[in-house]
């Protein structure tokens, strides 16, 4: 004889209140969404204003043209938007120079940067606990404190290496080639911003080609992303004045491009390490840390991705540091992934705090030195 129960048969539950229930959870699941993007919001104009209020660094030999011709250097060669945003600014805000003008568009841009790097961190699933500091760490290094206070255009590469990572991470797409166009458009925006992002051609080609949608004809998408992006880089670079902006190019991509020299790596094996900091640990957390069984790894496309950071310290000077701004965001995620998987988020807060105070006391202590 079957035993008496009071609950409900499975079949029996109520179509109506099922719906009722769905519908009250999304309302709950988007008022927390909002209020995420509004903290996010916060956490990037306080951010912003923090690089404001800072002293202004010492900038480097390269990267501040911009500055140069606005204070009324005219044979200053200047490429992408940070000139054109800067004289527009001169001419909303009264009483500022050409320093203090794009001084204040790296603050912005940093944190719009720190925003976005939040945003997408969410949007990968890491708890606050992990993408709060995970955040914090990656943007706390001295070569991203240096280059949001200095009158250069690092800041504005940051938040073009954010939009970039945002972009090919974020696989949904509303028509058949959005992803491919979408990663295309913020790539030629982060160029724009930074022009030692062309050395994420190869980064963007790979990734889009390894999306699920053209996985079956991935060699022949990749060739098209490398040749529409090719092509744009070219016809930015053509004109009068073409070698010079090839030669301006170059040296800014390879931080003076002034060729292998011992010196210089014995100069980047300190300046590297110290100036990216936690950055580093991240990146290797995403490539080359074990896993065990079952814990995703991240994209091989992070890969080339990363890899590019060598290219400057292989050719260049650490007197052009800083170099890499899309190592930033980067080292963001792997220092997630990397908190996440401790396994708890009460570990996620006590090595998260851990890892951002030790960043910021060597950011501090490099901030003092100089």
């Amino acid at each position: 004889m079957a035993a008496k129960t009071d609950l409900p048969p499975t079949g029996g539950a109520d179509p109506h209140r099922r719906r009722r229930l769905l519908r009250r959870l999304r309302r709950v699941v988007g008022v927390l969404e909002e209020q995420h993007r509004i903290q996010d919001v916060g956490y990037g104009l306080l951010v912003a204003a923090l690089a404001m209020a800072s002293p202004s660094a010492a900038p480097y030999t390269g990267g501040d043209e911009a500055a140069r011709r606005l204070d009324g250097e005219a044979d200053v060669l200047t490429q992408g938007l940070l000139y054109p945003l800067a004289s527009g600014l001169l001419e909303v805000v009264d009483g500022i120079d050409g320093a203090t003008a794009v001084r204040l568009l790296a603050a912005v841009s940093l944190g719009a940067a720190f925003m976005l790097t939040l945003a997408f961190l969410r949007g990968l699933g890491f708890r606050r606990t992990a993408s709060l500091p995970a955040t914090i760490a990656a943007f706390a290094t001295p070569y991203s404190w240096i280059g949001a206070t200095s009158p250069i255009d690092y800041a504005p590469g940051m938040l073009g290496a954010s939009l970039l990572l945002w972009s090919l991470f974020r696989q949904h797409q509303e028509s058949r080639r959005g992803y491919q166009w979408r990663a295309i458009i913020c790539f030629g925006t982060a160029y724009m911003l930074h022009m030692e992002l062309i050395l994420l051609v190869p980064a963007t080609a790979w990734a889009v080609a390894r999306h699920p949608d053209y996985r079956h004809e991935a060699q022949v998408t990749a060739l098209s992303v490398i040749a529409v992006l090719a092509m744009s880089i070219s016809i930015g670079l053509a004109g009068p004045s073409e070698s010079l902006r090839v030669d301006h190019l170059v040296t800014r991509t390879l931080a003076g491009a002034n060729g292998p020299s011992p010196a210089a790596w014995l100069g980047w094996l300190v300046a590297a390490p110290i100036g990216f900091g936690a950055c580093l640990f991240g990146v290797y957390q995403l490539i080359l840390a074990q896993r065990s069984v079952g814990t995703q790894r991240a994209p091989v496309w992070i890969v080339a991705w990363s890899l590019p950071f060598l290219a400057p310290i292989v050719a260049g000077s650490p007197e052009f540091q800083p170099i890499s701004p899309y190592l930033i965001p980067a080292g963001a995620l792997g220092l997630a992934d990397w908190l996440n998987r401790q396994g708890s988020s009460n570990m996620e807060v006590r090595l998260g705090a851990g890892v951002v105070l030790a960043q910021a006391a060597l950011t501090a202590l490099v901030l003092l030195i100089r």
